[in-house]
């Protein structure tokens, strides 16, 4: 009888070989470049291009469900733009802001927090606006 669970010694394994293909990819990726042999653009091994990979790891690793990983790809893109484009730092930022502000005030609020309010009536009898509090 075969189970499909995972041991913990299992998943350590995966980490690793994913972790040792990365660093495979990203050696071979840098000796292409020392050697010239293909045309690979400078902005490539940039900084702002590490920022964009390691939100991308940080999504992938926690199934694109906390939002971490979009600021940091938010902030990578924008100093790409900046460091390749003349004169874009005038708008980048500004747009930046707009899709971040943007982003926090139309996301879903959590279940947590539309449970609170449902199920406290102390606290929605606090916050009340239309009736007079009463104190007894």
């Amino acid at each position: 009888m075969n189970n499909d669970i995972t041991t913990p010694q299992e998943n350590k394994k995966n980490g690793k070989v994913m972790l040792g293909v990365i660093l495979l990819a990203a050696g071979g990726l840098l000796l292409v470049d020392q050697l010239d042999a293909f045309f690979i653009p400078d902005w490539l091994f940039s900084w702002p291009m590490w920022l964009i990979g390691w939100g991308a790891i940080m999504g992938a690793k926690h199934n694109f469900q906390k939002p971490s990983w979009i600021v940091m790809i938010l902030i990578g893109i924008i100093f790409l733009i900046n460091d390749n484009v003349h004169n874009a730092d005038n708008i980048t930022w500004p747009i930046g802001l707009i899709v971040l502000g943007a982003w926090i005030a139309l996301r879903p609020a959590k279940q947590a927090d539309r449970d609170f309010w449902e199920k406290n009536e102390k606290a929605k009898q606090h916050f009340n606006f239309e009736e007079p509090k009463t104190e007894a």
